[in-house]
């Protein structure tokens, strides 16, 4: 029998042993060892012209030799560990299933509007935060943001007569402040939740270190207790669902609805989520409000691509992986289905941007996948909600409409947990004749400085509502061609986007006879586009136990088999800093060096150099 301090003695002692030899390792050069941004180049109207960088089709001659890397997918996660292994000299093949880069953040153009179809707003790109200046880095500066309203979320309770509005504004300290005069006789529970947010804030920070330290210390690290007593984080508040925690602080159902009002940004149900994705998210908005990316949500992948290109590597669109090969127990390849033909292309590792389970029920050999802990995962965590939305184009101006840069969530009562819980597991013919209980409603051109400035579309707005559904409604068509899934489907979908479209005219009443296009996609059309096996659009169920300290440590960017790494927002967390930070992390242990430090580095040297301006 070893004593505990035997092991530990002998776990301190491989752990410095590994520790060296990582030190003295021959690294590839430093992504971050300059600041890269150079001045803004006129934005680009031309739809052929960004064409050609966005929609680069397949075809074996542009597949370039002696690649480093494949990546699987060109969400923002695929797309950052591309271009931070780019920096760092490293040639990367991405390959897009879809006709244009760019997974969530690809934006499509019909009848003269054009809407994103993921990019709603982001938090912390008001300053030069850590997100900010990795955003700046991987687009050499190219990606400008522009700030919504500073009240950038407005909570809508019930409709007609029964409305009330209850705006968010940015800043911790300014939202207190409004939620005290919102709600005066609940100033004890307002001042314990953002007390109780705080407490959350380094979770992100200690998330990262479990994905990249070997999984046998984070096992030690987890029995013995140390984890608990070095960190200090793993509080009530860390292991309490979100709903739990809100019902604690008050028994008024309004201030519950506006604490967590955005659950739809992760898509988790309160009764269901961990209380510390919830203070995570309402964080990072309250840094510096909501931004929007100038030019459109295209303008990411248009200014990463380049970098990719330059040091070697290509973007390539309608690129149908079939199989991740793996030779003698290592991935080295991918095989690529194109019309009849299929092309092996090899490569030193394979990452994978697809999410865990086309990753690892689809991609990887039966024969392997199922000697892969991942494969139990798949069986453990369940697929996030899947979504509905309405693309509306509307044939008047921004002034108009009366319409601002900010964004609606639209509640049908105050008891939000119970009537989004009834209506998801509703039978499909019961949910035709129920009102949608959550929508999220956005005026995306209101956002973009650049909007007006396209011809085609001055004097007219586009508009968005969002809502969760249920899949099982719509997956008996999931085989048939797109566009042509049958007159029951288009039934089952137009009758809930109609209701969608008039519980939002109850709010936007000026809209009503402004609507010249519509568009309805169901969990289905997520499925085909954007390649979510249950029409999910935030990956994995952000659930209390998808957040255990063990299964944050498993979910890595590190498999089980030799040559595969993972990254996105299965790896990380969910939304567009979750899978963007999710690919910092997946360079860093593809590349074999300290990538996130070398990141912070660069980015506490531009905050001094701000910070001495200002002074």
């Amino acid at each position: 029998m070893f004593s505990l301090t035997g092991i530990l003695v002998a776990a301190l002692v491989i752990s410095i042993a590994k520790i060296l030899q990582w030190i003295l390792k021959p690294r590839p050069p430093n992504p971050f060892s300059k600041d890269s941004r150079t001045q803004r180049k006129p934005y680009i109207q031309d739809q052929k012209v960004r064409d050609k960088i966005l929609k680069q089709a397949f075809s074996v001659d542009k597949v370039p030799e002696k690649l480093d890397a494949i990546i699987i997918g060109s969400g923002i996660g695929g797309l950052t560990t591309g271009v931070i292994m780019a920096k760092s000299g490293k040639k990367v093949l991405i390959l897009e299933q879809h006709d244009q880069a760019g997974g969530c953040c690809h934006t499509f153009t019909e009848k003269g509007f054009e809407f994103d179809v993921g990019i709603h707003y982001v938090g912390e790109m008001g300053s030069q935060t850590l997100n900010k200046t990795l955003c700046d880095q991987i687009t050499d500066g190219q990606l400008e943001w522009s700030a919504l309203e500073p009240e950038f979320d407005v909570v809508s309770i019930g409709y007609g007569d029964e409305n009330r509005m209850y705006p968010v504004t940015t800043g911790i300290e300014a939202w207190k402040s409004l939620l005290k005069k919102q709600f005066p006789q609940d100033i004890q529970g307002i001042e314990k939740y953002f007390d109780m947010m705080e407490t959350c804030e380094n979770t992100f920070i200690l998330h990262g270190i479990l994905k990249i330290v070997p999984l046998w210390l984070v096992r030690l690290a987890i029995k013995s207790g140390i984890l608990k007593f070095v960190t200090n984080l793993w509080t009530r508040a860390y292991t309490s669902r979100t709903l739990d925690v809100v019902q604690s602080l008050t028994d008024n159902k309004e201030l519950q609805t506006v604490m967590m009002y955005g659950w739809g940004d992760y898509g988790t149900l309160p009764s269901k989520s961990y209380f510390t994705m919830q203070a995570l998210l309402n964080q990072h908005f309250m840094v510096d409000g909501g931004h929007y990316p100038v030019g459109g949500a295209s303008e990411i992948a248009y200014n990463m691509i380049p970098i990719i290109e330059k040091a070697g590597g290509k973007v390539l669109v309608r690129a149908n992986v079939e199989e991740i090969i793996i030779r003698n127990g290592k991935a080295c390849g991918v095989r690529v289905v194109k019309g009849k033909e299929k092309y092996n292309i090899d490569c030193d590792m394979v990452i994978s941007s697809a999410g865990l389970y086309n990753t690892f029920n689809s991609l990887i050999p039966k024969s392997i996948s199922h000697t892969s802990y991942f494969s139990k995962i798949c069986s453990e965590l369940k697929p996030g909600v899947a979504t509905m939305i309405c693309f509306l184009g509307l044939d008047a101006s921004k002034e108009e409409l009366g319409v601002r840069p900010q964004n609606y969530w639209a509640f049908t009562s105050n008891d939000i947990n119970a009537t989004a819980e009834e209506y998801l597991t509703m039978k499909t013919e019961d949910a035709l004749d129920t009102d949608v209980p959550l929508l999220f409603i956005s005026f995306p051109s209101t956002k973009d400085p650049q909007w007006d400035k396209h011809p085609q579309r001055q004097g007219k707005t586009t508009m968005q509502i969002i809502t969760l559904s249920n899949y099982d409604w719509f997956k008996q068509w999931k085989d048939n061609p797109v566009k042509n899934r049958g007159d029951s489907y288009d039934e089952i979908k137009n009758c809930i986007g109609h209701k969608m479209i008039e519980q939002a005219c109850q709010l936007f009443p000026q809209i009503r006879d402004k609507i010249i296009y519509t568009e309805i996609a169901s969990p289905l059309t997520n499925q085909h586009y954007i390649a979510q096996p249950n029409g999910e659009i935030y990956g994995l169920d952000h659930t209390l136990e998808r957040f255990d300290p063990m299964m944050v440590a498993k979910l890595r960017p590190e498999t089980d088999i030799p040559g595969l790494y993972m990254t996105g927002q299965d790896t990380l967390e969910a939304g567009f800093t979750g899978a963007l930070f999710s690919g910092v992390i997946t360079a860093q242990v593809c590349l074999g060096r300290p990538v996130l430090w070398d990141l912070i580095k660069l980015h506490d040297k531009l905050e001094a150099r701000n910070n001495k301006k200002i002074n």
